[in-house]
């Protein structure tokens, strides 16, 4: 051995190297290295064939400044192989366990560690790259970016709008969300008149097994929730008079509706007091593949959706924000939803700024996976929401929140 050669030994080494239960260890829900199922299909037939072959996982052991949360075991490398274990049901996992100095270090750590393999979704880059430059991390981000072959400014304009012609707005949106049943959820928890506009895609009682739909990450096992038609119609029945109570006088109600659904779901708006205004039509640019909800080759493909439109009092409501035609063109893709009805954050965002203003308050008891949080923090809105089926949507719609919190706060610094 010469003098110029290292040991092993001689390199950093982890604080501890060592084998933990997969349930020790903990993710923040912003990896932006994403892998496709067919890839974690892969990963996960690799470890029951060959064992475990890749690196141990990456994570943190002691304090984490800089992280609002339980620091301990939160990975900086390895989430798939640690999704993988816990699919295969390993009792334990390898890991190496470091003392990182803050939260910015372990984040730094992942874009390097992550950019060697895997897809990554652009803008969650931007996010990351964009916390690091504000944690002062900017001489190593642009190493990073330099090896990486990227273009910092054009990840950065992913997130950054154009505000030349107006001032950022400085208001920072409240979210809150409560996974309980919405009925008796709104009855005990929201005020008479607190809420400005509500904006909802009720169940629809579609009869639908969910186990192989979709392509996404979220495994649907099973039918949803109140999936018969006359639960679902029941369950609308039983939610539109606590939405009459607590919608201001002046306020609109957006709720998304089926060719099925429609007749009841308006009939009981009427029912209940509200005045139901017109049936926006969704017109999406390609149809539904039927056949990934189970009907077979026997129905034509859904390229259309109604969307109730009702206020209290046509006399008493705010007007829109203009006027657009009653029928929407707005793409609708399934491949990176995460609920298998989940509505494009864009047409939500075209409804929330029709019918409401900063600050107000947006209800949604039928949250799915955050959609109409995201539309409406990233358009400076309070937001309510409640969510029966907590597990797997809990920590897609945390995940969401965040980004989209982090992304409203990177426009207004670019300012």
């Amino acid at each position: 051995m010469t003098d110029d050669t290292l040991s092993l030994e001689e390199l950093p080494q982890p604080v501890e190297q060592t084998t933990v239960d997969p349930d020790e260890l903990r993710v923040d829900g912003e990896n932006p290295n994403e892998q496709s199922d067919e890839m974690f299909g892969l990963l996960v037939e690799n470890l029951r064939e060959k064992g475990w072959i890749g690196n141990a996982i990456i994570a943190n052991t002691g304090d984490l400044p800089g992280y609002d949360g339980e620091p301990e075991g939160l990975i900086a490398d390895g989430e798939h192989r640690w999704r993988a274990a816990q699919e295969v049901g390993l009792d334990e996992v390898p890991v190496k366990l470091y003392d990182f100095e803050d939260d910015a270090q372990r984040r730094l750590w992942r874009q390097e560690l992550n950019k060697i393999s895997g897809e990554h979704d652009s803008t969650r880059d931007a996010l990351e790259y964009d916390y690091l430059l504000n944690e002062g991390r900017s001489d190593d981000v642009q190493d990073l970016v330099n090896a990486t072959d990227e273009d910092l400014d054009e990840l950065l304009a992913e997130i950054r709008v154009d505000n030349s012609t107006s001032p950022a707005y400085e208001y920072e949106p409240s979210t809150t969300i409560h996974y309980e049943d919405a009925v008796e959820g709104i009855r005990e928890r929201v005020d008479d008149d607190a809420v400005d506009l509500v904006l909802t895609d009720p169940p629809y009682g579609v009869d639908v097994d969910l186990t192989q739909t979709l392509g996404s990450d979220v495994d649907h096992e099973g039918d949803l929730k109140n999936d018969g038609y006359e639960e679902a119609v029941d369950l609308w029945r039983a939610v539109v008079p606590e939405l009459k109570r607590v919608l201001a006088e002046d306020g609109h109600l957006y709720a998304f509706a089926s060719w099925k659904t429609y007749d009841d779901f308006r009939d009981v708006l009427e029912e209940v007091g509200f005045e139901v205004v017109n049936c926006v039509i969704w017109l999406k640019s390609t149809a539904n593949n039927q056949t990934a909800f189970g009907s077979g080759n026997v129905r034509y493909g859904y390229q259309h959706e109604f969307i109730l439109y009702a206020v209290h009092d046509t006399s008493e409501a705010r007007p829109l924000d203009r006027t657009l035609s009653d029928i929407v063109l707005h793409k609708h893709s399934s491949k990176d939803n995460e609920h298998p009805t989940e509505k494009p954050v864009g047409l939500l965002e075209t409804l929330l700024e029709q019918s409401s203003a900063r600050e107000d308050v947006v209800l949604d008891p039928f949250l799915g996976s955050g959609s109409t949080a995201v539309a409406a923090i990233r358009n400076e809105r309070d937001c309510v929401g409640f969510e029966l089926d907590e597990e797997p949507y809990r920590q897609v719609i945390e995940r969401r929140v965040a980004e989209a919190e982090r992304q409203l706060k990177a426009t207004v610094n670019a300012d």
